[in-house]
């Protein structure tokens, strides 16, 4: 029987060896909305950063960057990228799940992060509890609605996020709530994202 990290791997690889990219080469946009919450010269932790949009926007910017990532094959396609743009990231190779941080962060942000329901809640804590005081978590994640669309994501409400499970949790951990709603945008992220979309958007400042 494979391992879920096997499952996880394969899956993922085979998304990203395709040509191009599945979810182009720009920033997400309410990463780029929120970039301005990031200082210069700060440390930047990107979870489930996949071919390294988000990782590579935020390294020209003169951050720190730091992505995690199953696969290997999108990981190896964000290291291409950085050595054609000049740019120094810190590539980290691990299942979500398995992550345990090395560091505190100043940010830590993810988008459209595929985990199971049973799983989101640990992978939350261990988030805030990597940045530093102060620090911020940006995040964009499909809603449970996102299965009436056709726009991307799993259809799978499992791997998707309920807004009232958040709002509980984020309420009980030492973070202020600066952003934390449901809407629904046009996303036009490659051939993965295009379309009308149900997301729920997270800022969170850590505040001890």
């Amino acid at each position: 029987m494979k391992k879920k990290v096997d499952i996880v791997q394969e899956l993922w690889n085979s998304k990203f060896s395709r040509d191009g990219f599945l979810y182009g080469t720009e920033v997400n946009s309410f990463i780029k909305e929120n970039s301005h919450l990031i200082e210069k010269n700060t440390k930047v932790l990107c979870l489930g950063e996949g071919e390294g949009r988000n990782a590579l926007f935020l390294a020209k910017k003169g951050l720190h960057v730091e992505a995690l990532d199953a696969s290997d094959v999108g990981l190896k396609k964000l290291q291409r990228r950085a050595l054609e743009e000049n740019c120094a990231i810190t590539i980290r190779h691990t299942l979500l799940e398995n992550w345990q941080a090395l560091h505190k962060y100043d940010v830590i942000i993810s988008t459209f992060m595929h985990l199971e329901r049973k799983d989101q809640k640990d992978m939350f804590i261990k988030a805030i509890g990597a940045l530093k005081e102060n620090g911020y978590f940006i995040a964009e994640f499909f809603s449970v609605d996102q299965i009436n669309f056709i726009s991307g994501g799993p259809k799978d409400t499992n791997l998707l996020y309920q807004l009232d499970e958040l709002y509980e949790l984020f309420s009980s951990l030492p973070c202020t709530i600066h952003k934390l709603s449901q809407e629904i945008i046009m996303l036009n992220e490659g051939k993965g994202h295009k379309g009308e979309a149900s997301v729920i958007r997270v800022v969170l400042k850590r505040w001890i």
